[in-house]
Parts: structure tokens; C-alpha cells; sequence
């Protein structure tokens, strides 16, 4: 039954609002252990003396697994409720990311890293299901537009606290830093109550949940935004796999200077979710979209112009599709979670599945033998805007979603 100011399940032992900062935290952290270790990639290709391409494989496979995590663990949180399989994820996120500080070889490395991906996606799906469980309409938008900016913030931040500890110890430290920074927002999250009450968990089994989450990208109108939100994501990725070769290879800045310089970004991608409620006050969601899709366009002319020139230049091409980025994540969240409301986590555990593994895309594309690591990123952003805008074509044309992404279109 819903309550007064959108809220549908309180929270006694710990109000809404700790519980929903708990939440945010823990998805900053989470992020941030995907690349917190960028810094330190010049350095493991050295000491475990492997290629780049081959390095890469500890971020594209933590992609993956986490890709796969948040696939089970959607339908499974339906299932049997958030706290149990939450507690699954933190565990696996925690015990490996700590054994990567015993890594010896990059193999070891991309296996336990795997596994705390597989954990990580856990988690992020079933604490985006554990907000929609707990707050619906202006207030549910608010709330996922901030959850959403914790996401970007993580992973923009990650590279300067690493930069921070190999400076002042090794990259070991960088995984136990993560392990232990996860733990208290894990528990107060623990403490919660149960927000997917057994009233509602699926009675099918666990496979048919599976199937069931599997068919919800069947569906027209979710498959075609998620693949709109999905690919104009893909810059980001490729930037987070290449950023560190850039800066500190091509251009021959410190680790401290390349922490500042990828910290700078930060700023900006903060502001970028709320950047997509100001344009929707006065403007239409979908209008959010094609604004979007002009800046990922804009970066990609920026850094074929003057990308190359100098590190702050290259830093200034690459705000338009960081933004672009943090304001398509959190919108389509919102949209998307809105429109399939009644399978939340299965809707969930799907939209972040498939910006996982086309966040692989990103990855592996950025680091093929290109000629430039810059150029790569001028023609992925120039490429994923026009792939992009053939399928928003189609969306306006056939009028999917028209009432959530177009209201005027109601009249």
C-alpha cells in the first residue's frame, strides 16, 4: 500500500534515509572496484611482464562476471528475498576482493577478480531492486538519480584513490582498501528489513525466474531503450580501460598528476544524473535523450581536434560523454524500472546485465591495435552515437514508450 511522500516499505531500525545512503555508498565502492586499480596497469604490465591486450582481461572478465551476477541475481532475490541473496553477494564481493592482494600472476588475478565481479553484480542489482521495493513516483525518481550518480562517482574517483595508495604503498593495498571500505554500509544494509516481503516472492522455480528475466529483453519497447541506454554507455567503458595508457604513457604524467586530471572529471560526472531532472522539469524525457546523443557526438569531434594536444585538452574532450553517460545511466533506470514496476528485480538484474556485457564491448574495443588510443576513442563515440541514433529513429517513429518518453505525444 503506498504511503505518504512515496514511500512504500519504512524502514524502522534505520529510517529510510540511512538505509537508502547505505545503499549509495555501497554502490560507489562497488563501482570504484572495477577500476580503482587503472593506475597500477602500466606497473602490472611490467611486473607480471604480459601484454596490454592480455592485462585487460582482469577488467573485461570482472565485467562479465558481473554481468552474469547481476542476472541471478534478480530472479533469484524475487525469489527467495533481497537480505538472503544481498548477503550471497557481499560475501563473494568481499573474500575475493581480498585475495587479489595475494595475486602472483595475472591469471590468479583475472580468476579471483571474476569472482568478486560475480559478487558485485549481485549486489547491484538486488540493492536497485531493494529502492524500487521501497519508494515509488517523484520521490523514487530522486532517489535512483542519486543512486545512480553514486554509480558514476565510484568508478570516476577510483583512479585517484589508487593513484593515492600505490603512492604511499603498492597496488596490493588498493583491494584491501575495497574490502574494507565495503564492510559498514554492508551491514547496516544487514540490519534493514526486508523489503521484498514473502507475499510477493515468485513461487516458479529459480530457472523459470532465470527464463522469465530473460524474457523481459524480449519485450520491444525494454530491448530498444536498453539498447539506446546500453550503447551510448560504451564510451565510458572504453575510457576506463584506456584513460591510464593515455595519461600516463602518451602523455608522461605522474600517477599523482593523472589521479588530479582523472579526478577532474569527476566534478562533472556528479552533477550529470541531476543535469537529466533539470532538462525534464521543463523539457520531455526523450528530449534528455537526443541531448545525450549530441554530446557523445560532440566528444568524438573533440578528440580527433585537439584530444591529442595536451592532457587537460583531452581531459575537456572527454566531459560531453562522461556526462552524457551519468545522465542516460540514471534515466533510463528511472524509465525503465517505471515501466515494468511489477518485476523489478528481474527488470533490474536485466538492464545491468546487458550495460555489463556491452561495457565489454567498450573495453575491448579500446584496445585493439589502433594507431591512437584517442583515435579509438573519437571513432567508438562517433560510431555508438550513430548506432545509437538509428534505433531512437525507429523509437520515435513507432512511438514506443511515447507517453513516458514523449508526454506531449499523449494528446
Amino acid at each position: 500500500m503506498k504511503k505518504k511522500n512515496d514511500v512504500i516499505m519504512e524502514q524502522p531500525k534505520l529510517g529510510v534515509r540511512l538505509f537508502s545512503v547505505s545503499i549509495m555508498i555501497l554502490t560507489a565502492v562497488v563501482w570504484m572496484a572495477l577500476d580503482i586499480y587503472l593506475p597500477a596497469l602500466p606497473i602490472l604490465k611490467e611486473v607480471f611482464d604480459v601484454s596490454a591486450s592480455y592485462l585487460n582481461l582482469t577488467l573485461t572478465i570482472g565485467i562479465i562476471t558481473t554481468a552474469v551476477g547481476t542476472l541471478i541475481g534478480g530472479p533469484f532475490s524475487d525469489k527467495y528475498g533481497r537480505k538472503p541473496v544481498f548477503s550471497v553477494g557481499i560475501t563473494l564481493s568481499f573474500v575475493f576482493t581480498f585475495l587479489c592482494t595475494f595475486a602472483g600472476s595475472v591469471e590468479f588475478l583475472i580468476v579471483v577478480r571474476g569472482l568478486a565481479g560475480m559478487g558485485n553484480g549481485i549486489i547491484l542489482t538486488v540493492t536497485t531492486a531493494m529502492i524500487k521495493d521501497t519508494f515509488s513516483g517523484s520521490k523514487f525518481k530522486s532517489v535512483m538519480t542519486v543512486l545512480q550518480s553514486a554509480a558514476i562517482i565510484g568508478p570516476i574517483l577510483a583512479p585517484s584513490v589508487g593513484s593515492l595508495i600505490i603512492s604511499c604503498l603498492s597496488w596490493r593495498w588498493m583491494f584491501v582498501f575495497i574490502a574494507v571500505v565495503s564492510v559498514i554500509p554492508s551491514v547496516f544494509i544487514l540490519m534493514s528489513r526486508e523489503t521484498w516481503p514473502k507475499e510477493h516472492r515468485v513461487s516458479d522455480s529459480t530457472l523459470t525466474a532465470i527464463k522469465e528475466t530473460l524474457n523481459t529483453a524480449k519485450d520491444k519497447p525494454f530491448a530498444m531503450f536498453a539498447a539506446v541506454m546500453a550503447i551510448l554507455t560504451i564510451p565510458m567503458w572504453a575510457y576506463i580501460s584506456v584513460c591510464s595508457y593515455i595519461y600516463i604513457t602518451d602523455f608522461g604524467v605522474s600517477n599523482m598528476q593523472y589521479g588530479v586530471l582523472y579526478a577532474l572529471g569527476a566534478g562533472v560526472s556528479c552533477i550529470s544524473p541531476f543535469l537529466y531532472m533539470v532538462i525534464t522539469k521543463r523539457f520531455s524525457t526523450g528530449r534528455a535523450c537526443e541531448v545525450c546523443l549530441g554530446l557523445i557526438l560532440m566528444s568524438g569531434i573533440l578528440l580527433v581536434a585537439i584530444g591529442g594536444r595536451a592532457p587537460i585538452l583531452f581531459l575537456l574532450s572527454t566531459l560531453p560523454f562522461i556526462v552524457a553517460e551519468g545522465m542516460i545511466r540514471a534515466l533510463g533506470m528511472v524509465v525503465l524500472l517505471e515501466q515494468y514496476s511489477r518485476v523489478a528485480g528481474a527488470a533490474s538484474a536485466m538492464i545491468n546485465f546487458i550495460l555489463n556485457i556491452v561495457g565489454t564491448v567498450g573495453a575491448s574495443l579500446a584496445t585493439l591495435s589502433w594507431s591512437s588510443y584517442i583515435t579509438a576513442l573519437s571513432v567508438i563515440c562517433i560510431g555508438c552515437m550513430s548506432a545509437a541514433l538509428l534505433i531512437w529513429i525507429i523509437i520515435v517513429k513507432k512511438k514506443i514508450m511515447a507517453e513516458r518518453l514523449f508526454g506531449r505525444l499523449k494528446r
